[in-house]
């Protein structure tokens, strides 16, 4: 999967989860959903940091 797209996957996935926290009628969905932020999140972070990491490595093995 192309980097670009799996980025917009994860913005709709937020944006998704972000729907949710609002529509969240009390504390318990409210901290589900936040949950659920906190791991698309962390996914996107994972996948920024590899491609970081990849565009690196091409850098330093010239």
């Amino acid at each position: 999967m192309a980097f670009n797209d799996e980025l917009d996957i994860l913005l709709k996935n937020l944006a998704d989860e972000a729907k949710n926290f609002k529509d969240a009628e009390g504390r318990d969905e409210e901290t589900e959903a936040l949950k659920d932020m906190l791991d698309v999140f962390m996914r996107g972070t994972q996948s920024v940091r590899e491609r970081i990491d990849q565009y690196n490595e091409r850098r330093w093995n010239r």
